[in-house]
């Protein structure tokens, strides 16, 4: 199942939920309006068939607005996304420059997963209360994501072990399993309000004084509060079995997208191992693990009587899907790790899967990033990695981060630093930039001075993932420091006049998770491609602008992305459209048109990035504006795209 299919299979998911958890509602309702009607003495008898209507309305109302009302609480307890949910267990947040080796290697396996898959880094937290062996992923998407593992992880799985669980995470947060997670959480906390109800109302009345006529009354107040209580339970009781029927299939399903992922079934395999041979497995005591059982990497919770209500999928079926032979191996040999020694990608080297990090980039950039192939075929094979991404760009992701000197990528891990340090990698080399870049940095001129020193030295195609490397840091800004520093980045870029390929990828990037109050307004959604014909015209001659040094060359990457578009079919959005000129294409005016196409459908986006990639790839020499470029374009779009690895040339380090 690749990206696309997998998240109309989360929306179809979705909409079977509305669709239950509705027919759920209405039993609710029902059975609250029998139970009142009955205790009260009320409201039976009076129309067609015994029930009165108005009653009946009222009652409805009552219910839905408290499971309602309940969601809503906590929706908006969870606006924030991962960060809240994690949070709500007690985690704490790792600090990304820790010396704890064994959280140091956490950050790293994050931060590599992360570049190789193509989208921003999570928020990374540790449950230091939990001594089992578990992790969740949590958020509405990409860019508001945390992930989470408890402290019996840090200390018990080795490297491969944890990136095979981290892995995993990821691919939930790839497949558009987050989404769907934290809205289960809030539909489920609705209807336990029910529940809470029940146990307040019992419990005012059974601490009410007064006899005779009062306690008879009294005694069929508790009865009604022990009615209500059972009725929430029910309705929890529903919600966990559908909770456990949506988890259980797409728990199999993150299981194999994390051995694609690392090619290295023994990680995961192995981590699922330890938690059978664990004493504690992946038990979690906090008194919010029911709500969150179908967010952890193993079950969190004591064996449930029905395999019904498990969320989870057994253990051993899980490792027989993986490797078999995990399951033959005796239990020592599963228990060495190599927790307590530094990680191997912040020293260089060799990390802990065997798999030297500069080899991946060597073989890709000898090879041509997809064998050969250029223009469709190319973009194609390309978009296939969207979402789903395999060994070769965890591989290309350690050697960037090798190649990264530590001042950049500790400044990377705090606000301060992060400030100073975009400040280094925007605008060009000359008097003016530096002047103004200055002026921006403000008290941070001197540590900006002295990060730039480092940036002349690093590699261009690190550049946008220490900048992914930064956002969380970012985040954490006020919004009056956001703007701030938003002015000031604006000024560097427009000092000399010449805005470059990568300031703009880098400022439409930077913008889209900044905290502040740019206008983000939704428009009407784009459900065909014709609809946006002039803002895809103009998208695609940038791209193909950003690739060539000719006219001719850009109108042959142009026509490449016109033969993708035809091969869609659809709607022939690219009949009749024309390469614009160099000097039509600006920049302000592409940052527009991106904002036009993210309103577009899964399928319309997919579109428009396939002949994004096209043109791209229509010949096998990459510039790195124009990698660049797309990867911003696939940011705009929430796309996951994972690195392109620029072919060996004379242009591939060229800014366009």
């Amino acid at each position: 199942m690749d990206f696309f299919q997998a998240q109309e299979e989360a929306r179809r998911r979705t909409g079977l939920l509305v669709v239950l958890f509705g027919a759920a509602v209405l039993a609710i309702i029902v059975a609250v309006y029998i139970i009142l009607a009955v205790g009260l003495g009320a409201g039976l008898g009076t129309g067609p068939m015994g029930f009165d209507p108005v009653f009946l309305a009222v009652v409805a109302v009552g219910t839905v607005g408290l499971i309602a009302g309940g969601s809503a609480v906590r929706m908006g307890q969870l606006r924030k996304g991962g960060p809240a949910v994690a949070e709500l267990m007690g985690a704490r947040a790792v600090d990304p420059t820790t010396k704890n080796p064994a959280e140091r290697r956490l950050v790293n396996v994050v931060e590599e997963m992360s570049i190789a898959s193509g989208i921003p880094v999570p928020s990374i937290y540790v449950m230091d209360d939990e001594d089992g062996i578990n992790a969740f992923a949590a958020g509405w998407g990409i860019h508001d994501a945390a992930v989470a593992v408890t402290r019996g992880t840090l200390e018990t799985l080795n490297r491969d072990e944890l990136q095979g669980v981290v892995a995993h995470e990821f691919a939930h947060i790839l497949n558009g399993d987050m989404r769907l997670n934290i809205r289960l959480m809030g539909i489920l906390f609705g209807i336990l309000l029910l529940a809470v109800v029940g146990r307040g109302f019992l419990r005012s009345t059974m601490f009410r004084g007064g006899g005779g006529r009062n306690r008879n009354s009294g005694g069929g107040a508790i009865a009604m509060g022990l009615a209500l209580v059972a009725v929430g339970y029910i309705g929890v009781f529903f919600g966990k079995l559908i909770k456990a029927a949506v988890s259980r299939q797409r728990e199999f399903l993150a299981d194999a997208a994390a051995v694609q992922f690392t090619r290295n079934p023994r990680g995961i395999g192995g981590a699922l191992a330890r938690i059978s041979d664990h004493t504690r497995g992946g038990k979690i005591r906090d008194h919010h693990a029911e709500e969150l059982s179908h967010l952890f990497f193993a079950n969190g919770m004591n064996k449930s009587l029905s395999s019904m209500l498990s969320t989870h999928p057994p253990l051993k079926e899980r490792i027989r899907r993986i490797d078999a032979a995990v399951l033959e191996e005796p239990e020592p040999s599963r228990r060495r790790t190599d927790t307590g020694g530094a990680d191997s990608t912040a020293a260089g080297g060799k990390g802990a899967s065997g798999t030297a990090g500069s080899g991946a980039g060597a073989t890709a950039d000898a090879a041509g990033p997809f064998g050969g192939m250029v223009g469709v075929a190319a973009a194609l094979a390309l978009m296939e990695s969207v979402g789903d991404p395999h060994p070769e760009h965890v591989q290309h992701a350690r050697r960037i981060l090798e190649q990264i000197p530590d001042p950049l990528r500790d400044a990377a891990h705090e606000p301060e630093g992060a400030r100073a340090l975009l400040l280094a990698l925007l605008g060009g080399d000359n008097e003016e930039t530096r002047t103004e870049r200055r002026t921006a940095a403000g008290p941070l001129a001197d540590r900006m001075t002295e990060l730039a020193r480092h940036v002349r030295d690093l590699p261009r195609d690190a550049y946008l993932p220490l900048v992914d490397m930064a956002l969380p840091s970012l985040e954490k800004l006020s919004p009056d420091e956001a703007a701030r520093f938003r002015a000031g980045a604006e000024g560097v870029v427009r000092a000399d006049g010449d805005m470059r390929v990568f300031d703009f990828a880098l400022l439409h990037i930077l913008w889209r998770h900044l905290p502040g109050d740019r206008d983000r307004s939704r428009g009407r959604k784009v459900r065909k491609l014709r609809g946006v014909r002039a803002e895809l015209g103009l998208l695609l001659s940038a791209l193909a602008h950003a690739g060539a040094d000719t006219r001719e060359e850009a109108e042959a990457a142009f026509a490449t992305g016109l033969e993708a578009l035809a091969r869609q079919g659809g709607d022939n959005a690219g009949e009749g459209l024309r390469l614009m000129s160099r000097e039509a294409v600006t920049l302000p005016e592409l940052d527009g048109a991106l904002d036009r196409l993210e309103l577009g459908t899964m399928e319309v986006r997919r579109q428009v990035l396939e002949a994004g990639a096209a043109v791209v790839l229509h010949d096998p020499a990459l510039r790195t504006s124009e990698i660049e470029l797309l990867r911003a374009v696939a940011e705009s779009l929430e796309l996951p795209l994972p690195p392109l690895i620029p072919a060996t040339s004379p242009r591939a380090n060229g800014d366009g």
